[in-house]
């Protein structure tokens, strides 16, 4: 039928009374005092990241000198962890202590996006996600991965211009000096992405 529209959002994440708000990775945002600087590493509830992609990940985050927070998914079976997947590699947490935060298993997602320190968010773009997003004004650095998340980040990246791609494929293994530059200049204090977000944040609430 040619009268078919998009709606939403039909709701706004209500952080402020969320259940888990003394979790240890919101106390540590309250703690970061400007504003948008943090960015929210996470790619959902059931992407486990190979050991390589975890090495990638960890080294350009590193070299990016951006603050962050990263949600790790961890191994389930003892294959999984001999193989490395979602293994946080040796001593990295430690040389970017008090730069940056590594959570393992579940962290409170909408409390963490709506954060006033949080302006980034690296994203597989599944649509539970990318709305969370919106909702929040933050923009979204885009690594999809299956289905729909592909059509996803295309509207985001060409279509509205709300975050960057920095690569896609579920195998796919980024160059660390790459993901972290990309990383850094999208992270700065006013870049265009940001300033887009924001807007499409307006609209998010004038729409609920």
């Amino acid at each position: 039928h040619k009268s078919v529209f998009s709606v939403g959002p039909l709701g706004l994440g209500r952080a402020e009374s969320d259940p888990n708000r003394g979790s240890e990775v919101l106390r540590w945002l309250d703690e970061v005092e400007e504003e948008a600087s943090v960015l929210y590493v996470c790619f959902g509830s059931q992407k486990l990241m190979r050991k390589e992609q975890m090495e990638a990940l960890a080294v350009g985050l590193e070299k990016s000198e951006t603050r962050f927070v990263w949600v790790v998914k961890t191994a389930s079976t003892k294959e999984e962890m001999d193989e490395g997947f979602g293994l946080v590699p040796e001593g990295f947490a430690d040389r970017v202590s008090g730069r940056g935060l590594v959570v393992t298993g579940w962290a409170p997602q909408v409390a963490i996006l709506s954060h006033r320190a949080v302006g980034g968010f690296v994203s597989h773009c599944g649509w539970n996600s990318v709305l969370e997003a919106m909702t929040s004004g933050v923009v979204i650095v885009g690594w999809p991965m299956e289905a729909d998340q592909f059509v996803n980040a295309k509207m985001l990246v060409e279509d509205r211009g709300l975050g960057v791609r920095v690569c896609e494929g579920s195998d796919f293994v980024p160059d660390p000096d790459e993901w972290g530059q990309v990383v850094k200049a999208v992270m700065v204090r006013d870049s265009a992405e940001k300033r887009r977000a924001k807007l499409m944040r307006e609209e998010a609430i004038g729409a609920v």
